[in-house]
């Protein structure tokens, strides 16, 4: 199974999180792996970690237990994450084309308020922008400055195909 974000990236997201005042969003074409890899940032931080599936609702990372009754559409799940009282991180993963287009119409209706004990954090394709994450956004960048596959020889950072 892939990862979809690697153990760096997974610590360089827990900081955001912790310090979000804002919706936080990262730029991906596929889910694969994502709740593997949530499942083990929850599993770290001791977090309430509640991901939503399109068709089914708001899942807890943690637990088997079904989803609770009325978060299988966006609309419903965005509201069933601002009743919560405790911290909470909410996912919810819009970067397919029936997903977006139904966030596209609710994003302008959510509150402002992303400083309390609710955070969000919204996965978007690649191509493709909102004013809501323009205005009230946060991109999560996970560059480590390196592109492809380098690895560390005598202090220096040398591209893998070049060693022979």
């Amino acid at each position: 199974m892939s990862e979809f974000l690697s153990s760096h990236e997974l610590l360089n997201l827990e900081d955001e999180i912790r310090t979000a005042s804002q919706a936080l969003y990262v730029r991906k074409n596929s889910n694969d792996g994502l709740q593997a890899s949530l499942k083990s940032l929850s599993l770290r931080t001791g977090w309430a970690v509640y991901m939503w599936v399109k068709g089914e609702g708001i899942m807890n990372i943690k637990s088997s237990e079904p989803p609770p009754p009325k978060t299988k559409e966006f609309k419903e799940a965005i509201r069933f994450a601002y009743e919560r009282k405790h911290f909470s991180v909410f996912i919810f993963p819009i970067n397919d084309k029936d997903s977006w287009l139904e966030a596209k119409l609710i994003l302008p209706k959510m509150e402002d308020d992303f400083d309390g004990a609710i955070k969000f954090l919204f996965i978007l394709p690649k191509d493709k922008s909102h004013p809501f994450f323009d205005n009230k956004g946060k991109l999560i960048e996970f560059n480590l400055g390196l592109d492809g596959n380098f690895v560390l020889r005598d202090g220096k950072w040398i591209s893998a195909n070049d060693i022979q």
